[in-house]
């Protein structure tokens, strides 16, 4: 930036030698400004209308064009602190972005404006920035603008714990047709088809003005059957039908009597045309890139016998991480005993603690319903629990036994040491 003073006697067109050099001077001086932007509050911003016409069609029509105004624009609507980065990128071809809410800000007024150059700018600084906690804030944008590749983003973030997300109190704020995409994704792995279903009858209180009685016709009204139809009832089991749906009130008694009936598997034909059901059966799976699949592993543990009681904790891997990341679908944990399989509990917990993913199966082969989502360079445990008494490897008394874990897809994973708690 050149800054005000630093010229000296001679006229500053003699002293700056490129265009970007003049446009800054021209940007901090305010020289030869013709249009005083009047935002709320009285704020006002000098401004050049050629330059900013040269930037966005829609300042070009505005400020040129038939319906040109005079030295004046108002643009009440816009915050002067998001209008003022996109000037900063018209004059100096840069933005200097501090978060992710700031930068979907400036998104859509640049998205508002036409103004493709800064757009994109802050794309790239969403995608490479984004994180959990903004990122339905991000989903939101994506929808209002249809942007696919911010949308995908969003898609492919939420599949890391839909459950949390859709439990979270942001869903309330969601706009319906962001709801809508949420609900009709066929990538987001929910545990269960009661957490849409609780999260969409959330939103719909949520939209109750506070003289509106919460009532279940009331929150009905509000959601929609269009919107309730994207819940895939028939996912459900009878048991998680009662348990979520029946005290909502949200469907009458009738449509709750032949909706358990589907789900018993009763002809769809022979239901009322205004059942608000949708007619898949099909679970939602998690969206996967090539590169984050991971089919199956498997657990080759090299050393000695160790046996294990029924019920007790056997760390598998302590620290695992990856270099990519990864959705672990399966794992097959190989007992060496001629009398015993190795059914039993599977838990992959994170660094602090808290399980991800769990499954339970009668033999070596576990499946998880929902993937277990391994973040690159994160640090994950493994620990297994056996239904009955087993007998598995484990290193050498005398040296630390390595114990890898081999991807199907050949991601790369360090050798991790086994430490069973029990010996």
């Amino acid at each position: 930036m050149v800054e005000m003073g630093t010229l000296d006697e001679q006229a500053w067109q003699m002293t700056l030698w490129g265009n970007m050099e003049c446009l800054e001077y021209l940007y901090a001086s305010c020289e030869y400004s013709d249009l005083d932007i009047i935002f709320s509050e009285g704020v006002c911003i000098k401004a050049h209308r050629l330059i900013l016409s040269m930037k966005s069609p829609v300042f070009s029509a505005m400020l040129m064009g038939p319906m040109a105004t005079g030295k004046q624009l108002n643009l009440p609507e816009d915050p002067h602190e998001v209008f003022r980065k996109l000037l900063d990128y018209t004059y100096l071809d840069r933005m200097d972005l501090e978060s992710v809410e700031e930068a979907l800000e400036v998104y859509a007024m640049a998205h508002k404006y036409l103004m493709e150059s800064a757009r994109k700018t802050c794309l790239q600084y969403i995608l490479s920035n984004l994180r959990e906690e903004m990122t339905l804030a991000a989903l939101e944008t994506s929808v209002a603008h249809g942007d696919k590749e911010l949308k995908d983003k969003c898609i492919e973030m939420l599949c890391r714990d839909p459950d949390a997300v859709m439990s979270s109190e942001t869903v309330s704020h969601l706009s319906k047709e962001t709801l809508r995409n949420l609900l009709k994704s066929d990538d987001i792995c929910f545990s269960s088809e009661a957490v849409p279903f609780k999260g969409l009858i959330a939103w719909g209180r949520a939209q109750l003005g506070p003289e509106e009685e919460p009532s279940g016709s009331a929150v009905r009204q509000k959601i929609g059957d269009d919107l309730l139809k994207e819940v895939r009832f028939l996912n459900m089991s009878c048991d998680e039908f009662v348990d979520n749906v029946f005290g909502t009130d949200v469907l009458t008694h009738t449509e709750c009597f032949h909706i358990q009936r589907a789900i018993r598997g009763a002809d769809l034909s022979t239901l009322p045309e205004d059942t608000p059901l949708n007619p898949t059966r099909r679970g939602r799976a998690p969206k996967l890139r090539e590169r984050e699949e991971l089919s199956r592993c498997e657990l080759y543990l090299p050393g000695s016998w160790v046996d294990y009681t029924s019920s007790s904790e056997v760390v598998l891997f302590e620290g695992l991480s990856s270099d990519a990341t990864i959705q672990l679908h399966h794992m097959h944990v190989k007992s060496y005993s001629q009398t015993s399989t190795c059914g039993g509990a599977l838990n992959i917990m994170d660094d602090e603690g808290k399980t991800i993913s769990s499954v339970a199966s009668e033999d070596e082969n576990f499946t998880f319903t929902r993937p277990a989502v391994l973040q690159k360079d994160k640090k994950y445990r493994v620990v297994f629990y056996p239904k009955k008494d087993v007998r598995l490897y484990r290193g050498e008394r005398d040296r630390a036994g390595n114990t890898t874990l081999s991807f199907s897809r050949g991601h790369d994973c360090s050798f991790y040491i086994w430490k069973p708690t029990s010996s």
